[in-house]
């Protein structure tokens, strides 16, 4: 299973950065410790897990990195 850890403070999440259809059953289990959405910086590379980057955020909306402003995916 390939994971990451969230990049938000103090987030202890892993996010499962899976190729299986419909997600990692693991992770979809767990999402108390496991994220299947999220979003990459395409500079920094860090991820952001759905709580620690909610759609109402303002960085959610601009879809731009709370670390060092380049572009989210």
């Amino acid at each position: 299973m390939a994971v990451r850890f969230c990049a938000g403070d103090g987030c202890r999440r892993m996010l499962s950065i899976s190729v299986i259809p419909g997600g990692n059953p693991v992770a979809r289990a767990d999402p108390e410790h496991f994220a299947v959405r999220f979003l990459i910086c395409t500079q920094c590379h860090s991820g952001f897990c759905d709580r620690c980057l909610p759609a109402e955020s303002p960085f959610y909306k601009l879809r731009a990195c709370p670390k060092c402003g380049a572009d989210l995916l």
